[in-house]
């Protein structure tokens, strides 16, 4: 099943139930202001009729390595979804997130915080490859990586690479939830606690710091991810 026909499917429950006097998973939550700067172009010789652009708002929380539980931040991906030669198909269009400080900095203490020079943030990133085809409560898989933001690492610091992602294959656990029908949003939660992370990359002479700073890499089972995602959907024709 893709993505569309997940959401298509969602809508048609709701206008089902809503005809049987039954109830519908509704819910009252004020959904996020969606930004469809990010929608990318379709490809040649689509029908714009038979394509949307859908973007992702997402929060939640991740562990990683032998890091504490943390806050992913706010994130924005976008992609577009349609028929192309009487199949589905899908084009990416971007990951966007938040710096999400860690706390102990660079050296793991307190007072590394204190430090300009030694704080360190991480952000989740796009790994290289997406595929929102889902089948069931399986929502498709998404390539990560996790970018090391701190004033000493290199800027091109990355914890996994597009060569060596953390592969996120993220299950539903609730929802969806219809949060509005005009325009139509959708929301539900998806986890997934059984990836992988792998070690640092291009992080020069930070590689064995953050390794063991970090706990990377570290083994499927021992990471985990949670996301509580609205949709917001566009159409290109």
């Amino acid at each position: 099943m893709t993505f569309t026909r997940f959401l298509r499917a969602a809508a048609v429950t709701v206008a089902a139930t809503t005809f049987l006097g039954l109830t519908a998973h509704t819910a009252t939550a004020q959904p996020p202001a969606f930004d469809f700067s990010d929608c990318p172009a379709i490809p040649a010789g689509a029908d714009p009729a038979k394509w949307r652009c859908e973007v992702l708002v997402s929060t939640g929380t991740v562990r990683l390595g032998t890091l504490a539980e943390l806050p992913t931040g706010s994130m924005r991906l976008t992609f577009a979804e349609g028929e192309l030669d009487g199949k589905y198909a899908q084009v990416f269009g971007a990951l966007r997130s938040e710096p999400v400080r860690v706390p102990g900095g660079l050296l793991g203490i307190p007072e590394a915080e204190a430090n300009p020079l030694l704080r360190m943030d991480i952000q989740l990133r796009y790994g290289g490859f997406s595929d929102f085809y889902s089948d069931g409560d399986r929502m498709g898989t998404q390539h990560l990586k996790l970018g090391v933001v701190s004033p000493l690492v290199p800027k091109k610091c990355t914890i996994g690479s597009d060569a060596d992602p953390i592969v996120f294959r993220p299950i539903r656990t609730a929802g969806p939830d219809v949060i509005s029908t005009n325009p139509q949003v959708l929301r539900f939660t998806i986890s997934d606690s059984a990836f992988a992370v792998p070690g640092p990359h291009d992080c020069g002479a930070f590689d064995r710091l953050l390794s063991k700073r970090l706990g990377v890499p570290a083994r499927a089972g021992t990471n985990a991810m949670t996301l509580t995602t609205y949709v917001g959907l566009r159409g290109y024709a």
